[in-house]
């Protein structure tokens, strides 16, 4: 059960070891103190700031270089001191992104029908289910990825054949401390976003998808207004991506099932440990299947009512795995070794031909497809 950590990790001095390994098996942990309000069949509000932890403030960090464990709380503190050179604009409120939000509390009730039958062959494509897969081996030909994995937006969008229709299922932009329904991007968030869309310039009308959180919402219109569409578009709500996708058993009750299994990163740790093959069957679906149900019964059922190009803005809990399945695990988003997670506007672009058949790129929309907590740690204080 137990992953390696990573030789850079193993590398570093035993005194800073000590010192590192209590904030990065926590910081992204939750301390839930209670169920959150399950989502009405009148609204889509709920509040998560109970269920994760938000980040850390300069005094906690100035504890963990001291050696004592950080005690997450419930509200959220501002670390905008801590920056990257990967991160757009090196402002990202780096530890505030590194708790899992979106994630609808209500455990969801399984489709009906099996998904067994969507197993990819060797040659990629399936032969129980009217969704095929294109051979993932024509996307490295087609589309360069970075170090990490992912493509640029922008250069997917423009490698686009005329008969082909895409997805682009991204997290949100960079958003604001507390995580709530109604919690808004920052400043920075809004950029984010913005240029993401100037760099989707066209006169092609796009649909925009959300989960119909504020973060969301704002961040299709963010991406609309850098396309220079001059009207605000047509949000499109779908709760299939709020976050409960891949979850049997609720948000709060994932983190005590991560707790019970000794996993000090909490439900951020579980959830990167499963999408690179460790089952956890009691509280979470298998991915392949899972995912493969997904891109069936949402993305090709609702194709047809969506434009040629459609942004789809969820949740990191949501597109993390999807970024995972559609590399076939091969972006660096191991937290349990790296201390890797999803970026703001990173994700999956989903490629469908004429035919139906699918193809998987994972997609940045800002300079890095990931956060690297490590790294932003030890720049923070100074470690090499």
């Amino acid at each position: 059960m137990n992953r390696r950590i990573s030789n850079k990790f193993r590398a570093l001095p035993a005194i800073c070891v000590a010192t590192l390994t209590p904030f990065f098996l926590t910081a992204c942990g939750d301390t839930s103190t209670g169920a959150p309000n399950a989502i009405s069949s009148n609204s889509a509000e709920t509040d998560f700031s109970t269920v994760y932890s938000n980040g850390l403030s300069n005094e906690h960090l100035n504890e963990l270089s001291s050696g004592h464990s950080h005690d997450d709380g419930q509200n959220a503190s501002s670390v905008d001191a801590l920056s990257s050179p990967s991160m757009p604009n090196s402002s990202v409120n780096a530890l505030a992104a590194s708790s899992s939000e979106g994630v609808d509390p209500v455990s969801p009730t399984p489709l009906q029908g099996s998904s067994s039958g969507l197993e990819i062959s060797s040659s990629g494509e399936q032969s129980s289910s009217s969704l095929q897969t294109q051979s993932s081996a024509t996307i490295s030909k087609e589309i360069a990825l970075d170090d990490d994995g992912f493509a640029t937006v922008a250069d997917v969008y423009k490698s686009l054949a005329p008969d082909e229709r895409a997805v682009f299922i991204i997290r949100h932009s960079e958003r604001e401390d507390a995580v709530t329904i109604e919690t808004e991007l920052t400043a920075n968030g809004v950029k984010m976003a913005q240029d993401l869309g100037v760099t989707l310039k066209s006169d092609e009308e796009f649909s925009y998808i959300t989960s119909g959180f504020v973060r969301t919402n704002e961040t299709a219109n963010a991406i609309s207004k850098g396309r220079g569409e001059t009207n605000s578009p047509k949000l499109i709500t779908n709760y299939d991506i709020t976050g409960n996708w891949f979850l049997k058993i609720s948000a709060d009750e994932l983190a005590g099932y991560a707790t019970k299994l000794g996993m000090k990163g909490s439900s951020i740790e579980l959830m990167a440990q499963w999408a690179y093959g460790e089952p956890y069957p009691d509280a979470l679906y298998e991915l392949s299947p899972r995912a493969e149900e997904f891109m069936e019964k949402v993305i090709l059922k609702n194709l047809p009512k969506w434009k040629r190009v459609s942004i789809m803005v969820s949740h990191d809990i949501f597109v993390m795995p999807l970024a995972v399945f559609g590399s076939n695990g091969n972006v660096a988003l191991k937290y349990y070794e790296d201390y890797h997670w999803i970026n703001y506007i990173a994700g999956l672009a989903v490629i469908v031909n004429a035919e139906n058949q699918l193809r998987y790129i994972p997609v940045k929309g800002a300079e890095s497809g990931i956060i690297d907590y490590l790294a932003l740690y030890m720049q923070k204080n100074g470690l090499k």
